[in-house]
């Protein structure tokens, strides 16, 4: 309990400095993506160190885990939002804002491939894939919780 609630404190104060910190930068993909052009309405694939730094730099950043697994662990702060159900929630508007910038990812690669396709296909602009999902996350040393 006392690692949630330090945890917790830790994010609202990344989130609160977010706004005192350095402008928003563009997400930035893999090398061997094109990184030219506009990142808006487009997937962009990024590794566990860029999602820290959208964590600390972007005001607008909603990280959703679409595992089915948040209570087995989680990032920090991220919406459990089952890939069974994202569909349903996209077209019931109740927890996901599209002007919102997003980060999904997932125990698996497959369901976070697939959560990232359907919601660029419903007009999300800024969408972010974790690249190794959580396990990725876990490795680099993110901030992590589980359900009770």
């Amino acid at each position: 309990m006392k690692k949630i609630l330090i945890a917790a404190t830790l994010l609202v104060l990344v989130v609160g400095l977010a706004g005192c910190g350095a402008p928003k930068q563009p997400a930035t993909t893999d090398p061997g993506l094109d990184t030219s052009g506009d990142t808006n309405g487009t997937i962009v694939e990024v590794d566990a160190k860029k999602v820290e730094e959208l964590f600390q730099t972007d005001r607008d950043l909603v990280i959703i885990d679409v595992s089915g697994k948040w209570a087995e662990g989680h990032i920090v702060g991220a919406l459990d939002t089952p890939l069974d159900k994202l569909q349903d929630i996209i077209n019931g508007n109740s927890m996901l804002d599209a002007s919102k910038h997003f980060v999904v990812y997932s125990h698996d690669e497959e369901s976070s491939k697939k959560a990232a396709d359907m919601m660029l296909a419903s007009f999300f602009t800024v969408i972010n894939r974790l690249v190794g999902g959580y396990d990725a996350w876990v490795a680099y040393g993110g901030y992590t919780e589980k359900q009770p």
